[in-house]
């Protein structure tokens, strides 16, 4: 079961939601199933219903990654307005079967909505996750 810091998580919600009404995005890294690492990365399209990674940065992390001998443990992402499933584009794009990728619905930005699934070949399975 994947297990995120909750001082990460937190970190990540802010991140989200400092982008509101825009969608926002980064990873989560770590060792094991244990992520204790945030990389923030600029969603490029700026768009209230997109995202696309800005590469440059996209790479620097799983570079940094790779570095501390770290795995992508969770691909994230904001639904600003939106549920807290994946869309169809989330599914079609999620080339990293696996990584987790993780949704945070911003609908009620006092209190975020963060849903995880493993997509591979197009199937959606939600799985659980816990803050440690």
């Amino acid at each position: 079961m994947l297990k995120i810091k909750r001082p990460i998580f937190s970190a990540m919600v802010h991140h989200l939601q400092s982008a509101y009404p825009l969608e926002a995005c980064g990873f989560l890294s770590g060792r094991r199933n244990l992520a204790d690492r945030l990389h923030c990365i600029d969603n490029i399209l700026q768009s209230p219903v997109a995202y696309e990674m800005d590469p440059t940065q996209q790479i620097t992390a799983m570079i940094d990654m790779e570095n501390r001998g770290e795995k992508m443990l969770v691909i994230f992402h904001s639904h600003p307005q939106g549920p807290q499933t994946p869309s169809e584009t989330d599914i079609e794009q999620a080339f990293y079967p696996e990584a987790i990728y993780m949704i945070v619905s911003l609908e009620n930005r006092r209190q975020p909505i963060a849903n995880a699934y493993k997509i591979e070949n197009g199937m959606v399975r939600k799985t659980t996750w816990q803050l440690v």
